[in-house]
């Protein structure tokens, strides 16, 4: 590597970090205020932690607008300062500055998707925390005897908790108005919904001595659940909590049970999409930097790479509303942008000067 590359790398680098703290900051401040707004939020120093412990997570999702506003800054200042045509004259041409600015934006993608696998899961409250942190006075939960809450005349036993897996080893017992036991219901899994669970091999057992059937055995059973939407968040957990191998195996679970998958498989394809993402931007900021302009435009350049990168961050997310609520496949709706980006980009850089 010679001392044009290594010079312009750590531009470019340094450009990143830049970015990352200031977008990171704007995150911060936003989620914190939705944080503050809401009434269960908790206190101010919590607040902040909560929108702290998010900005990893929330930063790997704006990357493609970081990539577009790191390289367009940091290119559209060497051109203004006359650097980029010292390299150009010395022999780099325009092609082999935009393979270097591939490189920072690539690796930080590739970076972003091991952070999603491994740093994720553990910014999201576990189970324990989310069950002590108030989903009412219904409910326990112990590594030990897993997670139990009640109703009036129902209590619940979850035995396997484990975030990207359908619960599992579920015990149901229903009591009457005198306390008496009136039946027991045993799954081996169970698919959570609102208001109805779907429990896969279930055994019934009931102990009325009015019952003529004593012991039923079905491979699918449809529960009514008593359970709050505040409660329901410890078995529906976010997308975004979930490693990438867990989010690719619940997406699986759930299309072989038939039931809708979807949003989960959107977002996992989405950052699967986040190198290809991040190419198309970088291509477009350095085609936006290529392109001789009049002294000072530098703040023109950067203001259409904001435009850019926000214009797709919400076109992308326009996208996948549209795709849900159309029935469309998640895996086009999720590739389609990113590619289409990429298609554009490499017009725009072929046709600069």
């Amino acid at each position: 590597m010679n001392i044009i590359s290594r010079y312009l790398l750590v531009r470019l680098l340094k450009g990143y970090g830049v970015m990352f703290v200031a977008v990171g900051s704007l995150l911060w401040v936003t989620t914190l205020l939705e944080l503050l707004g809401d009434s269960t939020g908790g206190s101010a120093l919590a607040s902040a932690v909560r929108a702290l412990l998010q900005i990893p997570v929330n930063l790997i999702d704006m990357l493609p607008v970081v990539a577009v506003l790191a390289t367009a800054t940091v290119l559209s200042a060497l051109h203004a300062q006359q650097e980029m045509t010292v390299m150009r004259a010395s022999g780099v041409s325009l092609a082999s500055i935009t393979r270097l600015a591939l490189v920072p934006g690539v690796c930080i993608a590739l970076a972003a998707l091991v952070a999603l696998q491994f740093l994720a899961p553990a910014l999201y409250r576990s189970p324990e925390r989310v069950a002590a942190g108030g989903v009412g006075e219904n409910s326990l939960w112990h590594p030990w005897h897993g997670l139990w809450m009640r109703s009036e005349s129902q209590f619940m036993n979850v035995g396997r908790f484990e975030p990207g897996e359908l619960p599992g080893e579920i015990a149901i017992y229903q009591f009457d108005d005198d306390g008496g036991l009136v039946s027991q219901i045993r799954a081996a899994q169970a698919v959570p919904a609102p208001d109805t669970w779907v429990l896969e091999d279930v055994t019934i057992k009931r102990v009325d001595r009015q019952s003529s059937e004593r012991i039923a055995v079905h491979e699918r059973y449809y529960w009514p659940s008593f359970l709050t939407e505040r409660q329901l968040e410890l078995f529906r957990r976010p997308p975004a909590s979930l490693p990438l191998s867990d989010l690719w195996r619940y997406v699986q679970s759930l299309k072989m049970r038939d039931q809708d998958a979807s949003e989960f498989e959107l977002v996992l394809w989405r950052r699967i999409a986040l190198p290809l993402a991040c190419i198309g931007m970088v291509l477009i900021a350095t085609a936006l930097a290529s392109r001789p302009t009049r002294r000072g435009a530098v703040s023109i350049k950067v203001t259409i790479a904001v435009g850019v990168g926000l214009g797709y961050h919400l076109l992308a997310g326009m996208a996948g509303f549209f795709g849900l609520i159309a029935d469309m496949s998640p895996v086009l709706v999720a590739l389609g942008p990113p590619a289409g980006l990429a298609v554009f980009s490499t017009w725009l850089l072929l046709t600069s000067r």
